[in-house]
């Protein structure tokens, strides 16, 4: 299961915080992105952007 599944899966069928997320997913031995610990930022960035791309490679809108 990936990360972003499972905590997809935490917040809607459990409906944990992102700080209960976080210690879950730890607890479970999943691992981040980049191998670091999960913090509730991370849960929540995830779960904002779950294509797992930083805001700021989305291309710009230009506006009128």
């Amino acid at each position: 299961m990936e990360q972003g599944d499972r905590t997809c899966q935490l917040r809607d069928e459990d409906e944990l915080s992102f700080h209960e997320i976080a210690a879950v997913l730890k607890a479970e031995g999943i691992r981040s992105k980049r191998g670091e610990r999960w913090h509730p930022e991370t849960v929540r960035q995830l779960l904002v952007n779950p294509t797992d791309k930083p805001p700021t490679l989305y291309p710009r809108q230009r506006t009128s």
